[in-house]
């Protein structure tokens, strides 16, 4: 069962609130590994500047190259790994050259200008390679909600630009927000833990999720009321075997789409945010529904520079 592992900082103590024990005692905990509970108020956002014109492509996933019953990854250059006072936490993903997306609990309660965002890395343990590094100049968070982790999405503003290369590039936002790609397949990629009470992962690693209806989800060991609207499921409920772990919270759920130009392309569908232990019988996986933020998404990041889908 998953953890929270709490980080002090500056000698400063805290208790869980009753909402935070009573969640705790329906077994339900997120995929990172500290799970703060401070809030933080981020900078005024400033005015927004003229959107950039991009020549490049997002989705374009670069197959140059576990999770729970997953594999090591090819190569996904849109991944983004997150750490904490110079330890790995959390993943997230670039949607354009100056913004991340992950979860919410991976940045509520968090000091984010200390929070380093890391591009174009497969191996987090070898230190022989330098890969491009950020820090967070503003944290976007979206009502979210400690109780049940209802809209657990949040946006990392990065204090410069990203270069954009072939190690390097955004994934695609959906472009209908009406879809629910119940029954399509979903890729959902991680430096987490391989195993319930596991390691972490020093290679990126991917697992093939099927995307479940929230009717059906509903109908899982999950009461029905923990399952909201905002939230997507994928897995497989009958049996579990397979399923994102301790460790990938706020990195991408993931699905192909040809374009027009038959071009294979992948959009992202959903945030990993939370469950009940790692690919138990079931508790499929739970995300953060992506297409209900488009909007959102949009509005504060009109600054940045998106590349074409």
């Amino acid at each position: 069962m998953w953890k929270y592992i709490f980080l002090l900082v500056c000698a400063a103590a805290f208790t869980y609130s009753e909402n935070e024990v009573s969640r705790d005692g329906r077994g339900v905990f997120t995929k990172n590994f500290f799970g703060g509970v401070w809030g933080n108020r981020p900078p005024l956002m400033e005015v927004n500047q003229p959107r950039a014109i991009c020549t490049c492509k997002c989705g374009e996933r670069n197959e140059a190259g576990r999770i729970v019953g997953g594999r090591e990854a090819g190569e996904f250059p849109w991944m983004a790994k997150l750490t904490y006072i110079k330890r790995f936490y959390c993943g997230g993903m670039l949607i354009n050259d100056r913004y991340v997306l992950t979860a919410a609990h991976c940045v509520k309660g968090f000091m984010w200008f200390m929070i380093k965002v890391t591009f174009g890395e497969h191996d987090r343990c070898n230190a022989t390679t330098r890969p491009e590094t950020r820090f967070v100049l503003r944290a976007i968070v979206n009502k979210f909600s400690l109780t049940n982790f209802d809209n657990d999405i949040a946006l990392l503003r990065l204090n410069e630009r990203v270069p954009l290369s072939e190690a390097i590039k955004p994934i695609c936002l959906p472009t209908n927000d009406k879809e629910l790609y119940v029954g399509v397949k979903a890729v959902a990629t991680g430096w987490g833990t391989l195993t319930e009470e596991g390691k972490v992962s020093c290679t990126l690693q991917e697992v093939e999720l099927p995307v479940i209806s929230n009717q059906d989800c509903r109908k899982t060991k999950y009461t029905a009321s923990m399952i909201t609207d905002n939230m997507l499921c994928a897995g497989y409920p009958a049996t579990g075997q397979k399923d994102s772990c301790q460790g990938d919270s706020g990195g991408p759920l993931i699905t192909e789409k040809t374009t027009a130009l038959q071009e294979k392309r992948y959009e992202l569908i959903g945030v990993v945010s939370w469950g009940n232990g790692c690919a138990r019988a079931g508790y499929p996986g739970v995300y953060t529904r992506v297409t209900n933020y488009l909007g959102w998404i949009r509005e504060n990041t009109k600054d940045a520079c998106y590349c074409s889908d």
